[in-house]
């Protein structure tokens, strides 16, 4: 069990609380779908019981009754794959038996069960953490990089229920300060002694440079004191692999797999982007026509704005925005790149943070992501994905990847949205981490992660966070 609580009492709890929303979630749904096809009275208690029983046994198959001390969008990816299986098997039970169900009713009974359920997971689980029986309290060994971003993770994901209660450095001048909101508590040597008084369920060992020999060090001395060490991996090296480990008679093996290498990968995921492309240019059609009176309202110049950007194999294409600058921008750029800071600032990002050439509507436009919707044809003309890698321009190709890089990363088509995308957007200013979402999101494809991608997107989209 990942999550630990003070009492295994509060774990069985939460557990046949969450089977018992889960059930009553689902046969709601279904009651009304049925009622609503006039298929009611023969919904009798065998089938209710059986089809209660599909649902926990997929659920309980993909841990979701494990307690996982995950994010919500690992919950609901989890959600999604096993409501699928609930609904090929629940029309498989009703075809074997002959029973004159509707199977039109049944898929839109799951599909209005999934949101419904993911929502009430979720507040159960707040519930739970709120009255203090469900949590996870968490040391973080290593208040580096890669520990205080660890922090700023959990501290967002409220769904995963931690709570950090400090961090352990042996660096002399991070002791007795705080790393965003959190306290170093001392140093390692002081491990016993601070675990006595903090009780902590959970170590994070967030040193990725540190070598074999002083990770073996750190393991000897905290894993007889707490019940589960986590550690967390130079994130350049974990981008190489889509890592699986398996016991091979026990010896541990790493395997690792490249999804997008297959045909029939590439076939689904070319789907889904005609698909997903047409929907959009549906149902976002209304903006995109409000943006465009906006803009040409406001100073008579052109609608759409292209930029010559890398696509799939390093070649050249057009990537169309909405307009958000004045007509002339890049005269004015020329004259604001003759300032040193802002020279600086525009070699980093190659954007600036409060640019003066963006537009009255611009600034909306930008907030709201709705100048990037004319990529919607992109994705039509095949030459962006829904989802990939962030569709860069030739200098940073030559000034931060490299041929090598590249090619690794453009032998699939860039994408309207992205890993890099939704972990941050433009408040990601170190660019190697950028390659690195890049490089994640390239070796760990799935449909899945596509599909939490974009469900991201839609949230941070509505945050307005990190956008400009």
């Amino acid at each position: 069990m990942e999550i630990k609580n003070n009492s295994q009492l509060n774990s069985i709890l939460y557990a046949f609380t969450q089977i018992f929303t889960d059930i009553l979630i689902y046969q709601i749904c279904m009651h009304i779908m049925f009622a609503l096809k006039g298929d009611s009275a023969d919904y009798n208690f065998e089938i209710r019981a059986f089809l209660s029983g599909i649902v926990v046994i997929c659920y309980a198959s993909s841990s979701l009754y494990a307690f996982q001390n995950w994010t919500l969008w690992n919950e609901v990816s989890e959600i999604l794959k096993s409501s699928v299986l609930i609904l090929l098997l629940s029309v498989l039970y009703i075809y074997a038996n002959n029973f004159n169900f509707s199977r039109f009713a049944m898929v839109i009974g799951i599909l209005i069960f999934v949101p419904i359920d993911i929502i009430a997971r979720y507040l159960l689980r707040r519930i739970f953490y709120k009255a203090g029986l469900f949590s996870s309290r968490v040391l973080i060994i290593g208040a580096g990089n890669a520990g205080e971003l660890f922090a700023q993770k959990i501290t967002s994901h409220k769904f995963m229920c931690s709570k950090i209660l400090g961090f352990l450095d042996d660096d002399e001048a991070k002791q007795n300060i705080f790393i965003s909101g959190v306290p170093v508590l001392g140093k390692l040597n002081d491990f016993e002694n601070i675990q006595l008084q903090i009780k902590a369920d959970e170590a994070v060992i967030a040193i990725p440079t540190a070598s074999r020999q002083n990770i073996a060090k750190i393991l000897s001395r905290i894993e007889n004191n707490i019940s589960y060490v986590k550690y967390i991996p130079d994130m350049y090296m974990l981008t190489t692999l889509s890592a699986v480990i398996s016991n091979m008679d026990g010896m541990p093996v790493i395997s690792a797999r490249q999804g997008l290498l297959n045909p029939v990968n590439r076939i689904i995921k070319s789907f889904m982007d005609y698909f997903g492309g047409f929907l959009a240019l549906i149902l976002f059609s209304p903006l995109m026509i409000f943006a465009a009176i906006k803009i040409k309202l406001e100073d008579g110049g052109d609608i759409f704005f292209k930029h010559k950007r890398v696509g799939q194999d390093l070649k050249n294409f057009y990537v169309y925005k909405f307009r958000s600058m004045v007509p002339n921008a890049q005269e004015i750029l020329k004259e604001m790149l003759k300032d040193e800071n802002l020279k600086k600032e525009f070699s980093e990002a190659f954007k600036f943070k409060d640019d003066p050439r963006v537009t009255k509507i611009g600034k909306f436009l930008r907030k709201t992501s709705i100048d990037e919707m004319p990529q919607i044809f992109n994705v039509l003309r095949g030459e962006m994905s829904l989802v990939g890698p962030r569709p860069i321009v030739d200098e940073e190709v030559k000034k931060y990847y490299g041929y090598n890089t590249s090619k690794q990363i453009f032998h699939i088509k860039p994408g309207l949205t992205g890993f890099w995308q939704v972990s941050g957007r433009n408040d990601v200013k170190d660019y190697r981490s950028r390659i690195e979402f890049d490089l994640y999101y390239i070796h760990n494809w799935s449909v899945w992660l596509d599909v939490i991608i974009i469900l991201r997107t839609v949230r941070e989209v509505i945050s307005g966070k990190g956008a400009y």
